[in-house]
């Protein structure tokens, strides 16, 4: 669907993701979160965002074809119908077939290339949706239900969960929202939205004709870009619109796509004009595809012939409801069914089967023609699409999926077995239902999601009532049809599955910036060979800036020497003082006992490990010299030293762009030992780096600022320093015989 609730907003700075795997060195960025206030559907903030970074581009623009199709775009491109996609876009970068997200439909499915979310981490399960907790708790509150066809739709920014949610737009600086219903631009208020935005979506709505909205669409980007801006999402409607009105393959849908084509050469002209187009992320985006709908299936009206009493839109405020239908596209619906005088707790598979009720309408669903599965939770682990002859059921143990079919399989070619989430993604990319066990997985992790998910066949959609006017095509769901997607990216990149919520991890490194909070997506893999800083004033200062060594390369050579001094001196020491030295460790264990020696050796260690980077050398030293034995010596330094270079690990973990690590550490995230490696290849140089008398102070920062796992990192240095001590343990001992 694509009734649109608009918003062109100037946005804020400063969010999102951080389970991400980082391929690109691209320099990042740690954002001060703001403390955030909502209003009309965007976040308002009094915080400040820092601007210090460096990164392969300082410009993003996001032109999201709403409706497109991966098949149609291709076919387009290759006819040279899209002349400068191909020219500024994809000749410069790549074109994929990329996935979208279920309910692939407008709103829901454009938050993954605004946050990097899955709607239902986002906790938006669909174009309209029904909260059960608000519903039980407070009757009257606005967050109990949604549709976006309607001026709630203004609240999709502020329905995405605020733990989990940060937008692209946060990170930037001047960033502008174009049209995007997912907004968290607030310097704009509402009375300027409706006067210069609604009033020509209502007349393109009256008209049947989106052209004229699509091209102020461009002459907004154009305008932004002008006025500095360094983050722009811009949504054409013109495909999604057409698309409903006629099919997706008419000439008036053809022709938005040309539109998109010919604003993408104005906004490269522009871009040059002002030097910024090698500095500039371009691409082209679709949040779900569609299919021609030629047969409405009266969803509610089912229901209702079951007994049921249902809540649906736009019948709002119906007396004593049981149960709800929410549609989404309209070829995805969720039904809810409540628990006596509660919503209460989401019904499971068996429980609905056992219910007289829920059972007949559920297996009247599952034998319609034109629905493909309905689906819903088994357990708490589990999840079961259920067809006309047979089942599928999957179950999550470990991170691992055990696929079961009984007799038909609903979802096709499906397979049947064992696998892991990623493995799943790979094996069905493709297939009739791609990637469909995982969609369902995240689609049902949202509290708001429903009890029942039906999804239909191409041809059919869930909605007959109340649709002015007619759709002739729909969306929503997990069909490849809808499912399949175009993305565009100006940068090339070896990744041949993609999702759409990968998009906004690879922006952010390429852009210099750090992921807030944990994303879906991954950072896609740049192409070997991509030169590394366009901005640059030519390739000699491109590659003497490469060639530069960082702190960490000119100041190898004076830790070794360091180091060695630091021994030396404490071995002389050891031999000129060896008598008081060996008084001193006497009175001090007499005084205080062993436990208590450990601790203070302990309590050093650990700070001398932290950034001050005392010479903790002359502790292992004078520890031989007191008597200490050997191994507890090293397990004692051990735990305390890998203690406190945990502390120079979270320095980089957490403020790796703060100014005072910055000036620091420069290089921290281009470390030559870590920079482009594997976690396994990390782990082994940070093992034998930490084993060897060397400094690796930066490495340590490094690996912070790259988000190595923390339990890895403190396990891996407790077992380097404890080889390192009992090696130097071994060594001062022998060395001090001859002293």
């Amino acid at each position: 669907m694509a009734t649109v609730c608009p918003s062109e907003l100037p946005a804020l700075a400063g969010r999102a993701h951080g389970s991400t795997d980082l391929h690109h060195p691209a320099i990042q960025i740690d954002c001060l979160l703001p403390d955030r206030q909502l209003y009309c559907g965007a976040r308002k903030s009094s915080g400040k965002v820092t601007d210090q970074r460096i990164g392969l581009y300082t410009r993003c623009i996001v032109l999201v074809a709403d409706g497109g199709r991966a098949d149609l775009t291709q076919q387009l491109l290759e006819a040279g119908r899209l002349p400068n996609i191909k020219t500024h876009i994809t000749d410069r970068g790549c074109y994929r077939t990329a996935l979208s997200v279920f309910p692939s439909t407008t709103g829901p499915a454009h938050i993954p290339f605004v946050s990097g979310l899955h709607p239902g981490t986002a906790n938006v399960p669909g174009y309209r949706w029904l909260c059960r907790r608000t519903h039980d708790a407070r009757r009257r509150d606005v967050y109990r239900h949604r549709s976006l066809n309607s001026p709630r739709g203004l609240m999709l920014g502020r329905d995405m969960d605020p733990e989990k949610s940060i937008s692209l737009f946060e990170y930037f600086d001047k960033p502008s929202s174009i049209l995007e219903l997912v907004d968290y631009c607030p310097n704009q208020h509402l009375y300027k939205l409706i006067a210069r935005r609604l009033y020509r979506i209502v007349r393109a709505h009256g008209s049947d004709d989106w052209d004229p909205v699509d091209r102020m669409v461009e002459r907004l980007v154009i305008e932004r870009i002008r006025a500095g801006s360094h983050c722009i999402i811009a949504s054409f409607f013109g495909i999604d619109e057409y698309s409903h009105l006629y099919s997706p393959f008419h000439d008036k849908t053809v022709g938005a796509y040309e539109t998109i084509d010919r604003a993408v050469g104005n906004i490269a002209d522009v871009l040059k004009q002002n030097g910024s187009y090698d500095e500039t992320i371009l691409a082209v985006v679709s949040d779900h595809g569609l299919s021609a709908t030629t047969v409405h299936i009266p969803l509610v009206d089912l229901v209702k012939a079951h007994e049921f009493n249902p809540y649906y839109y736009p019948k709002l405020y119906r007396s004593r409801h049981d149960s709800a239908v929410m549609e989404s596209g309209n070829a995805m619906a969720q039904i809810y069914f409540k628990r006596g005088e509660k919503w209460g707790a989401h019904w499971q598979y068996d429980e609905m089967m056992n219910d007289s009720r829920i059972g007949r309408l559920f297996r009247t669903l599952v034998n319609t023609d034109g629905v493909s599965f309905v689906a819903a939770r088994a357990g708490e682990n589990g999840i079961i699409f259920a067809g006309k002859r047979g089942r599928l059921r999957a179950v999550r143990n470990d991170g691992r999926y055990e696929v079961t079919v009984e007799d038909d399989n609903p979802l096709r070619e499906h397979p049947a077995g064992t696998f892991t989430a990623d493995e799943l993604f790979r094996l069905t990319y493709f297939h009739t239902y791609p990637d469909a066990v995982n969609q369902l997985f995240m689609l049902l992790a949202s509290p708001r999601s429903g009890d029942v998910v039906l999804s239909s066949e191409p041809s059919y959609d869930l909605r007959l009532q109340h649709e002015d006017p007619e759709h002739h095509s729909s969306h929503g769901s997990l069909h490849r049809e809808h499912m399949l997607v175009p993305l565009a990216l100006s940068v090339p990149f070896k990744d041949d599955y993609v999702y759409n919520y990968d998009l906004v991890p690879t922006i952010l490194a390429l852009t210099g910036r750090q992921p807030a909070r944990p994303l879906d997506g991954r950072v896609l893999q740049i192409q070997d060979g991509h030169m590394l800083r366009p901005q640059a004033a030519d390739e000699a200062a491109v590659r003497k800036e490469k060639d530069k060594p960082g702190p960490e390369e000119k100041n190898g050579l004076s830790s070794v020497v360091i180091t060695i001094g630091i021994i030396l001196t404490g071995l002389i020491l050891v031999g000129l003082f060896k008598e008081p030295i060996n008084a001193f460790g006497l009175d001090l264990m007499t005084r205080y006992g062993q436990q208590w020696v450990d601790v203070i050796l302990f309590l050093v260690t650990a700070v001398s490990s932290t950034p001050l980077a005392l010479p903790i050398w002359g502790y292992a030293v004078l520890g031989i010299a007191l008597g200490y034995n050997i191994f507890r010596l090293a397990s004692v330094m051990a735990v305390g030293s890998a203690l406190g270079s945990f502390v120079t690990f979270s320095l980089g973990r957490y403020f790796a762009d703060r100014p005072w690590v910055q000036k620091r550490f420069p290089n921290i995230r281009q470390h030559p030992w870590t920079r482009g490696k594997s976690k396994k290849y990390v782990t082994l140089i940070l093992f034998l780096g930490t084993a060897s008398p060397i400094p690796c102070d930066v490495l340590y920062v490094a690996c912070g600022a790259k988000r190595f796992p923390a339990l890895l990192f403190l396990v891996t240095m407790v077992a380097a320093r404890f080889v390192r001590y009992v090696y130097l343990g071994y060594g001062f001992a022998y060395f001090s015989k001859w002293i």
